[in-house]
């Protein structure tokens, strides 16, 4: 039963959409999507507004909702930085109510740590990267706060994924003790290798976005299993098809995401080589975003199968990536109750038509999901959702 670290929450109207419309009832959406395609816990990496995050993981802890295992992460920035420009637009993903918090000191963000630690908090995210150019700041989160962060984390047990897409910010993170860090630096060199190695480190390299660039994903039969003909009919319509957070002109023009072949090349042998040297690898799918100039867009559970099947075709082997979604996860964030099937653990597992051994291919070919010891009503699912 695969673990998926990424975006497991942003969407909204029809399930399909951003940002304003998170609310209970799309989270439980989510998490439903996520477990219909086998996807048996998620990790949100700061994507979701925290009251109500905390409330469903409360409930399903409970037995009152069901879904794939869900785990939020809330996530600290610096004044004008931190995550998609799409979130910090909005008000309302600030502060404790929002789980998105600006530091721009050691003490604040140990302040902040102590207060999610308070709270349960299992997972946070932080945001070295500086891209908000709507606000402007691009200021990176310093080594010294970071340091406090991942300091302060050790000593509440708590986990710290990592955002920072350059190498060099890598490395310093790396240096400071991080152990999980989401998208692969643009160059990878021996002293990355290293230092990951070094410190037991797992990456998230979110390479499947570099293959999910066809428009009309949508007449894929296995995506079509969970939406409906109105949403299809949304995503067929070209004044649709501009990156996030823009507004369609009257008669727009289709957006065709961008060639992605070089990058492609350069990313297969950058994750060869440093799955062969060694260094731990992890599913994360980073669903819930898109379209943008070059992806086509990505969507709860469907994604995480894209991811797999894009690792195979850049060089790994079925059982390395089907490991790197179920074992790795479940170690990198201390999740003792799943990633492997053993007496004691959580009764989370999936039931194949065929071996995924053979074929990546083949887990989609779904028959069953289980999850805690339950049957997954997927028929009942599929049925609800083809009525939205």
């Amino acid at each position: 039963m695969r673990i998926s670290a990424g975006r497991s929450t942003r969407a909204g109207a029809a399930r399909t959409s951003r940002g304003t419309n998170f609310t209970r009832e799309n989270l439980i959406d989510h998490l439903n999507r996520h477990a219909y395609y086998g996807v048996g816990t998620v990790i949100s990496t700061g994507s979701d507004r925290e009251e109500i995050a905390l409330q469903v993981q409360l409930e399903q802890r409970l037995g009152q909702i069901g879904g794939a295992h869900f785990v939020p992460s809330p996530g600290l920035g610096t004044p004008g930085g931190g995550p998609n420009p799409n979130f910090t637009a909005d008000k309302g993903w600030w502060g404790s109510a929002g789980g998105l918090y600006e530091v721009t000191d050691p003490e604040q963000a140990r302040s902040v740590v102590r207060a999610e630690a308070a709270k349960g908090i299992q997972v946070l995210k932080i945001w070295v990267d500086a891209r908000d150019e709507r606000r402007g700041a691009k200021v990176k989160l310093s080594a010294d706060i970071s340091r406090a962060i991942l300091d302060e984390a050790r000593v509440h047990d708590i986990r710290v994924l990592a955002h920072a897409p350059s190498l060099a910010d890598h490395k310093t993170l790396l240096r400071a003790g991080v152990r999980r860090l989401i998208h692969g630096p643009s160059d990878v060199d021996e002293e990355w290798i290293a230092l990951m190695k070094q410190q037991n480190a797992f990456l998230i390299p979110t390479v499947g976005p570099l293959y999910r660039t066809d428009p009309e994903f949508y007449n894929d039969p296995f995506f079509r299993d969970h939406v409906s003909a109105a949403v299809i009919r949304r995503l067929a319509d070209p004044a649709n098809r501009v990156p996030i957070g823009q507004q369609a002109a009257a008669r727009a023009p289709v957006v065709s995401p961008a060639p992605a072949g070089d990058a492609r090349v350069k990313r297969a042998r950058d994750l060869k080589r440093i799955v062969d040297a060694g260094v731990h690898f992890m599913l994360g799918a980073d669903a819930g975003w898109g379209p943008t100039g070059t992806v086509a867009g990505t969507y709860f559970g469907y994604a995480e199968h894209e991811e797999l099947a894009a690792w195979v075709r850049m060089g790994l082997t079925p059982a390395q990536a089907i490991v790197a979604a179920t074992m790795h996860p479940a170690e990198a964030f201390g999740l003792t109750d799943v990633g492997t099937l053993v007496p004691g653990k959580s009764a989370d597992f999936i039931v194949l038509q065929g071996n995924p051994l053979d074929d990546i291919a083949n887990l989609r070919r779904i028959s069953d999901v289980w999850l805690r010891g339950d049957k997954v009503d997927r028929d009942g699912l599929r049925a609800a959702w083809s009525k939205q």
